[in-house]
């Protein structure tokens, strides 16, 4: 299961780079642009806008006099049910106050106040620490991380990873673009794909984002730790992929169902919120969110959420005076790639940041608002990694050669995996479920493997492996923690305060 694309690279048009970064999201353009201050000349290769540019709430750091270091690492552990990797946590929330000064030295903008950080609150959170720029704070980085990026000249690559090159150590990458597939010689390669919450039918995550870069690392050997936490948003607008942030219910926006009955703590942790408006839904109601309590808090909608508002009246929808319907969907994948604290995984030459990875923060439900500080912390340190390394990752002249034989179409598409892992790996789950997705996605993937290698056909199979990594995560861990429920082990279990690690030998395809 090496190699699933045919290909010779002797025989495909080949570039050379110091470092390739793959993927342009928080933590692949922080990395990108700290390597080109310390003198490198690093590379972008990315498919488009990933999930960073549509975050709405804000970044989480503890940047305020009376807040500390030490109340963020605690709000983040109790929201990941103690399941937190510690050291990573400290380096979060200390190395977060530093990242949110470079940052603002790259360019982008906070709202302020008389001239101080104009923070809110959100679920799980003890202190208002989420810093914001508006609704569209994801916007605001994205677009000021992308000029500095412009400003320093970083190459930025428009195409599809397909393959990481090389037996023992990275050599390099074939990817796809114009229809054509290049050979990209390196020895240094920065995973940054984003995450895979988009294989579920009801997602807040954009179609681009769809977690095959885990697949095409975890067939180069790297192990992928706790793949079982997905975090579903409680708020996305129903029938739509459109997230309302959670700074909205952090406003003061409550939940209601069909009969107007206030039903949970919206400012809980989002497992227990989204759960909760699950269990109404199988009931036969539906939920709503209403935003007219913030009104009575003198907070004007359309200057708070612009973003949000415009959404809403474009479709119809008055915030001002009608409840906007909701349902829960996948938004981010806790679980992905094992890293050390900078960015490491145990390919050598190839690193990882971003939603791709596990760093051990996020524990087992990710505290609103870490994620944009785990990608610019942890990319800061990658790059310092990558600075020190990139002596000892001397690049070869080998030519690489795979064949792989097969033909026909994907015998499955995006669509039907999407419905599967909605309806039997989603919000709840039961060993019954798990087992009879577990064998459907494993024949999958092995008619997947027997189709033409294309490189369609080769995403299907990458996404087919995350979605059964996921799977193998949720039948291993029989407990309910944090966003993984399981009815038949309702309860947490002290002995499982562990963390799952799958490698390609335990999948046994």
């Amino acid at each position: 299961m090496r190699y699933f694309l045919e290909f010779d690279t002797s025989r495909l048009p080949e570039d050379r780079s110091e470092v390739v970064i793959c993927g342009s999201g928080i933590g692949g353009l922080t990395t990108a642009i700290v390597l080109k201050e310390l003198g490198f000349n690093p590379v972008i290769l990315t498919r488009g806008v990933g999930n960073t540019y549509y975050s709405q709430g804000g970044i989480a750091a503890a940047v305020h006099p009376q807040d500390s270091p030490h109340a963020h690492f605690m709000d983040t552990i109790r929201a990941g049910r103690y399941l937190s990797d510690e050291r990573s946590t400290w380096i979060l929330v200390e190395e977060g106050v530093l990242r949110i000064a470079d940052l603002e030295r790259w360019g982008v903008t906070f709202d302020r106040k008389n001239g101080e950080y104009d923070t809110t609150s959100e679920g799980g959170h003890s202190f208002n620490r989420v810093l914001k720029a508006k609704d569209f704070t994801g916007r605001e980085i994205y677009t000021k991380l992308l000029k500095r990026v412009s400003d320093l000249e970083i190459p930025i690559i428009q195409g599809d990873l397909q393959e990481i090159v090389g037996e023992e150590k990275v050599e390099g990458l074939v990817y796809a673009s114009g229809g054509s597939l290049r050979f990209l010689r390196t020895g240094a390669v920065v995973m940054a794909t984003g995450g895979a919450a988009s294989m579920f039918l009801y997602t807040s995550n954009p179609s681009k984002v769809r977690g095959d870069g885990i697949g095409i690392a975890f067939r180069a050997g790297v192990p992928v730790k706790n793949p079982e936490f997905i975090q579903f948003h409680p708020t996305v607008l129903e029938g739509t992929n459109f997230l309302i942030s959670e700074a909205v219910r952090g406003e003061g926006a409550i939940l209601v169902d069909s009969e107007g009955n206030r039903f949970v703590d919206e400012v809980q942790p989002r497992d227990v919120v989204a759960r909760a408006i699950y269990a109404k839904i199988k009931e036969g109601n539906r939920v709503f969110l209403d935003m007219r309590p913030i009104l009575s808090r003198g907070v004007d909608l359309q200057d708070r959420f612009p973003t949000i508002v415009s959404f809403l009246q474009e479709r119809g929808i008055d915030p001002y005076r009608d409840p906007v319907p909701v349902v829960p969907a996948a938004h981010y994948y806790i679980g992905g790639l094992e890293v050390d604290t900078f960015g490491r995984t145990s390919f050598p030459g190839l690193y990882a940041v971003g939603e791709c990875t596990c760093t051990g923060v996020h524990g087992s439900n990710r505290l609103a608002s870490n994620s944009l500080l785990e990608g610019v912390v942890f990319g800061y340190r990658t790059a310092y990694r990558v600075y020190h390394d990139i002596r000892y990752l001397k690049v070869s002249g080998s030519r690489f050669s795979s064949r792989s034989g097969g033909s026909g179409e994907p015998p499955v598409t995006f669509e039907d995996l999407k419905k599967i892992m909605w309806d039997r790996v989603g919000l709840e789950r039961n060993g019954e479920d798990l087992s009879k997705a577990k064998e459907t996605i494993k024949n999958w993937i092995k008619l997947a493997l027997g189709s033409s290698p294309t490189p369609s056909n080769r995403q299907i199979l990458d996404i087919l492996l995350v979605a059964l990594l996921t799977v193998e995560g949720a039948l291993l861990r029989k407990e309910s923690r944090g966003v993984h429920y399981r009815s038949d082990y309702p309860y947490e279990r002290e002995t499982f305060r562990r963390d799952t690690l799958i490698s390609r030998e335990i999948l046994d395809l």
